[in-house]
């Protein structure tokens, strides 16, 4: 009895104690959001493009240009700040280009009937690494770049088709370069620099540019730019038998000969464009642009005719169409993993 008693003693406290809610209980939600996922990014950006026309440094090299690449970062020492300052990270990047339809710009051209090629092939494979340090202000990397240059162009067989001047060793070598880099922001405005040395061929090439993003939706932007180049001594690693053949056609050509033996010396190159990034998705960016690349100094020295035929002693004229000014377009499509 005293059992019983009891236990409708404590069944009586609990329904006591059970709070009274009006109205039925809230369901259960059917689409409960998710938890953001966490950042499972590799840090790689993969890469496809074209472009109207090759210009490096300056230096418009031919038409119809496709390229793919690979770059990316991996963190070394993670940084104290909540910007990333006081971070290093390695940097990596391998590009591969060709020209289509192997139309450069630095081939003989001799006229209808001459039975010399005007165009040749040219490829080139890039690869490169870095190390940067971010000190919040500004971030300085300091690496290594092999570039190795391919086809008719490089091996010479496309600028001695016509078996004159008498010198020998046309074409082009591979460039080992070393790039000390500066990177900052004034307000909106993007700053990068570089000064790059080459180990094989000699010759230093300074370039800055500045850019700046604005906004016209969530996914597309505008982005202007312009770009500056100055060389010293520097050869764009041409041989010195194909230096002194695009200098003027002859021994000694403005590029190679005379008092220009090591290289040009001067500014290089003004270029000005505005990208149009267009973000598909969180990872996918379609990057039309426009470019114009204007020669500067020694380079629009070297802008002689290119649809005259080559003479010894530099009469008449080498390939110039090179170092003419060139209006210009592509686009890239990049994916980050």
């Amino acid at each position: 009895m005293k059992l019983n008693a009891l236990l409708k003693t404590l069944g009586f406290l609990a329904l006591a104690a059970t709070p009274v809610v009006a109205g039925t209980s809230a369901p259960a939600p059917k689409n409960p959001i998710a938890p953001a996922p966490a950042n499972d990014d590799l840090g790689i950006t993969a890469s496809i493009g074209y472009d109207s026309n090759y210009v490096w440094r300056g230096i418009n090299y031919g038409q119809h240009w496709v390229r793919a690449g690979l770059n990316g970062g991996i963190l070394l020492v993670g940084g104290a700040a909540e910007d990333g300052a006081g971070s290093t990270s390695l940097l990596w990047d391998v590009n591969y280009g060709s020209l289509a339809g192997d139309q450069d710009h630095f081939s003989p051209t001799l006229g209808a009937g001459s039975g010399i090629n005007s165009t040749s092939s040219f490829q080139r494979l890039q690869l490169g690494a870095a190390i940067s340090h971010d000190f919040g202000p500004a971030s300085v990397s300091f690496g290594y770049s092999f570039i190795h240059n391919m086809g008719a162009l490089a091996n010479g067989s496309g600028l001695n088709q016509i078996g004159f001047p008498a010198s020998s060793g046309y074409g082009m070598n591979d460039i080992q370069q070393l790039t000390l880099g500066l990177n900052t922001n004034l307000g909106p405005i993007a700053l990068a620099s570089s000064a790059n040395y080459d180990l094989f061929n000699g010759g230093w090439y300074f370039d800055v540019t500045a850019k700046s993003t604005i906004a016209v939706t969530d996914a597309i932007s505008i982005v202007p730019h312009v770009g500056l180049g100055y060389g010293l001594n520097y050869n764009a690693g041409f041989t010195q038998g194909s230096r002194n053949l695009i200098g003027g056609g002859g021994l000694n050509g403005v590029f190679g000969g005379s008092s220009y033996t090591k290289g040009v010396t001067g500014w290089t190159a003004l270029n000005v464009g505005i990208d149009f990034p267009i973000k598909l998705n969180s990872r996918a960016t379609l990057t039309p642009y426009v470019a114009w690349n204007l020669p500067m100094g020694p380079y629009s020295n070297l802008a002689r005719s290119a649809t005259q035929p080559y003479f010894f002693g530099g009469v008449g004229g080498g390939p110039a169409t090179a170092f003419h000014s060139v209006a210009y377009y592509g686009v890239t499509l990049s994916v980050r993993f």
